[in-house]
């Protein structure tokens, strides 16, 4: 608990709030957001496969890289263009020197703030994000391999140019066992209506999903919502 973001957090009118709910007493969901420098902020929601204890221990490790990888990156003074891509790199890379039979599905993205401009990559994660603006939600484009699984995987960077108005949600699969439908394409289908009508933001997400009355889940749920300007 003490690894995790204070939420909510604000920074340059974007507000970021998360939630996680273990399965067990320990969760393999994770989350981050914080100040890459004066003009970046950079966030991530992974999924370790498995949930309880080793499951919670690579959400550990995962800290340790993305720190560090920001730590070394500083050392010079001037922090590089580096890209999520770069970062999903370093992990899959990590993890598989590592040998801990664990893989991750990870979305990062980096917001530019000068530029209004988010820059993301997917690492084989499910469901994709959903945008919520103008009253209407759906999902953002992009695909790509799980990180530590695949010696060769490669990641690829998107870009997106952000509304005046909108919020992003990211959420672990475990979500899904809350969704209408009997089939995934049926319940991929149905959560962006259920942001649209949870007004995108966290609070509407936990009453629209029910998690104050959630009892004993299969899987953990976690939840970031970054936002700007949510009436």
């Amino acid at each position: 608990m003490n690894m995790l973001p204070v939420t909510p957090w604000s920074a340059d009118g974007f507000d970021f709030a998360h939630q996680i709910i273990p399965s067990l007493y320990l969760s393999g969901d994770f989350v981050d957001y914080f100040r890459v420098d004066d003009r970046r902020i950079g966030f991530y929601l992974a999924d370790v496969s498995g949930h309880g204890a080793s499951s919670a221990f690579v959400t550990v490790l995962l800290k340790f890289m993305t720190t560090r990888l920001l730590y070394e990156s500083r050392r010079s003074g001037t922090l590089r263009e580096f890209k999520p891509s770069e970062v999903l790199d370093h992990i899959n890379r990590g993890l598989i020197n590592c040998k801990l039979g664990k893989h991750v599905t990870m979305l990062g993205g980096v917001i530019d703030i000068e530029r209004d401009v988010l820059h993301y990559s997917i690492g084989g994660h499910l469901p994709m994000p959903v945008l919520y603006t103008g009253g209407a939600a759906h999902y953002l484009e992009g695909r790509g391999l799980p990180v530590g699984l695949f010696v060769e995987a490669t990641y690829q960077d998107f870009e997106l140019k952000l509304p005046e108005a909108f919020s992003l949600t990211l959420l672990s699969d475990g979500i899904l066992d809350l969704l209408p439908g009997d089939t995934l394409k049926e319940k991929e289908s149905a959560l962006p209506e259920l942001i649209s009508g949870a007004g995108g933001t966290l609070d509407g997400l936990r009453r629209v999903f029910g998690l104050a009355e959630l009892a004993d889940m299969p899987d953990d749920i976690a939840l970031l919502v970054l936002s700007r300007n949510l009436a």
